[in-house]
């Protein structure tokens, strides 16, 4: 009797322990973008654009600054994080700008994966470069 009571407390903390999963890499799911470069020259004028490759992408679970991981865009700018659980993740890059009058800022994403399979593309990452 009492070994029956300790499986069947040892089964269902297994279930409860196992079905829940916090934000990062194990799951199913998957988050693709691209980085999309304005060129700007010393007097503030756009002088180039298209997508750009070799950006690095940052991901990290939503409201943390510590980065979990990082991909550099393709030579069209795409990019991708696969095997993601369900939550709710930020992404960024950054400009580099040298001659830019404007500070250079990060762009940030903010993304929800709300099924373990989900497939999730986000709109472009506009940086000037």
């Amino acid at each position: 009797m009492i070994k029956r009571i300790l499986t069947a407390l040892l089964f269902v903390s297994f279930l409860i322990t196992s079905c829940s999963h916090d934000e990062g890499y194990g799951g199913l799911a998957s988050i693709t973008g691209k980085v999309y470069g304005k060129d700007y020259n010393s007097n503030g004028n756009l002088v180039g654009q298209g997508y750009l490759g070799g950006v690095k992408v940052y991901i990290s679970k939503h409201g943390e600054t510590n980065y979990f991981d990082s991909a550099d865009s393709a030579y069209d700018g795409s990019f991708k994080f696969n095997y993601l659980h369900k939550g709710t993740y930020d992404l960024w890059a950054f400009g580099d700008c040298d001659s830019c009058a404007w500070d250079q800022v990060y762009v940030l994403k903010t993304i929800e994966i709300t099924d373990k399979k989900q497939e999730v593309v986000t709109e472009d990452f506009v940086v000037s470069f």
